[in-house]
C-alpha cells in the first residue's frame, strides 16, 4: 500500500550499515542494539526463530525473510525456540565457508537518514516482520535475493551490499506505511532547519511557558510570519501543536508510573492540575475538537519520546 511517503524519501538521503555478514552458528540470541536508527535482520540461509511484541511464541523465519525494527522494539533473533535472551554465538564463520544444518547466515545492520532519521522511525510501524521469502512482497524478495547473492560472494566489498540494501528500506517503507495527512506537515516541518529548531526546544522543554512569540524567536521569524508558515507546514496552529504534544507526553509518562497527577501537570507545562486533568480526560475520551488532535495524540510527534532516542538540532 503506497501513499505520499514519496515525498519525504524522494528528498531524503538514506545510507545502509552493515554490521555482521557471516554464519552464526549454535548458541546465539541477537536483540536491539540500533542507537536511534532502523535497524535490520535479513536471513540468508539456514533458520532461525523470532520473538516480536505481536506474539509471546517465537516464529520460526528461513531464507529470505527479513526483520526490519525501530530501535525500541522488544525483539530477539535466536538460533533456537527455547532461547529467551540474548546470547553470543558459539561460533562465527564467514557465508563464503559454506552452510550447514546448524548454521544460519545473517546480514545485519541499520539505515541511516541523517536529519531524518526521527521523520522515517515515526512512518515505520514497531517492527516489520516476513518470516520468508514467499512471505515478502514480490519486489522485495527479488531484492533480497540479489543482495544475498552478492553477500556470499567472498569477494564483495561492504559498500556494494550497503549500496543494494539503500533501496530496500524504501521499498519496505513504501510497501507498510500509510502516513496520515496530519503527519504529513510534520515530516515536511522536520526538514526545514527553522521549524525542526524549534520542534525540538519544544519537545526538549515542554513545561516552559511558551507563546507564539517565544515560538518564532526560537525559529528566527518575525511572530506573524511564524504564526503563518507553522500552520502552512504542520497544518495545525503551534499552540495546538504544543498542547497535543504536551498531552501525549502525558499519556506516556502515565503508563511509565511514578509520577503524581500534579507532578505530571507540571512536568507537561500545566500551571493548573485542575485543567490539566480535564484537557487529558477529553483526549483519553476521544472528544479532542479536531481529528488531529485525536490522531497526534497517541503518536510520534515526528521526533520518538523515548529516551533512547533524544532528540537532536543536527
Amino acid at each position: 500500500m503506497y501513499s505520499s511517503i514519496d515525498d519525504l524519501l524522494a528528498d531524503t538521503v538514506i545510507e545502509a550499515r552493515v554490521t555482521f555478514r557471516g554464519l552464526a552458528c549454535t548458541g546465539w540470541g541477537i536483540a536491539g542494539g540500533t542507537g536511534c536508527r532502523i535497524g535490520f535482520h535479513a536471513i540468508l540461509s539456514g533458520e532461525c526463530w523470532v520473538r516480536t511484541p505481536a506474539s509471546d511464541a517465537p516464529t520460526r523465519a528461513s531464507a529470505g525473510g527479513l526483520l526490519v525494527y525501530r530501535p525500541t522494539t522488544d525483539y530477539l533473533l535466536a538460533h533456537g525456540p527455547l532461547v529467551s535472551a540474548p546470547q553470543t554465538p558459539v561460533r562465527l564463520a564467514p557465508l563464503s565457508s559454506g552452510d550447514s544444518d546448524r548454521s544460519v547466515g545473517l546480514l545485519c545492520g541499520y539505515f541511516d537518514g541523517g536529519v531524518a532519521n526521527a521523520a522515517l522511525i515515526s512512518t515505520l510501524p514497531e517492527f516489520v516482520f516476513w518470516p520468508s521469502a514467499t512471505a515478502c512482497p514480490a519486489p522485495i524478495a527479488a531484492l533480497l535475493k540479489a543482495i544475498g547473492l552478492c553477500a556470499h560472494e567472498s569477494n564483495s566489498r561492504a559498500f556494494l551490499l550497503e549500496r543494494l540494501l539503500e533501496p530496500l528500506i524504501m521499498l519496505v517503507l513504501r510497501t507498510v506505511t500509510v502516513v496520515p495527512p496530519s503527519q504529513l506537515g510534520l515530516l515536511r516541518a522536520h526538514r526545514d532547519p527553522k521549524l525542526r529548531r524549534l520542534l525540538t526546544a519544544l519537545h526538549r522543554q515542554p513545561s516552559r511557558r511558551w507563546t507564539v512569540g517565544s515560538m518564532a524567536s526560537v525559529a528566527g521569524l518575525s511572530r506573524s510570519a511564524f504564526a503563518e508558515f507553522f500552520h502552512q507546514e504542520v497544518g495545525q496552529s503551534p499552540a495546538r501543536y504544543l498542547q497535543n504534544y504536551r498531552l501525549a507526553l502525558a499519556a506516556r509518562l502515565e503508563r511509565r508510573g511514578g509520577l503524581s497527577t500534579d507532578e505530571l501537570a507540571r512536568q507537561c507545562g500545566y500551571r493548573s492540575t485542575a485543567a490539566f486533568r480535564r484537557r487529558l480526560k477529553r483526549a483519553r475520551a476521544g472528544q479532542a475538537t479536531s481529528a488531529s488532535t485525536r490522531q497526534l495524540g497517541n503518536g510520534e510527534f515526528l521526533f520518538p519520546l523515548d529516551d533512547q532516542c533524544p532528540d537532536t538540532d543536527a
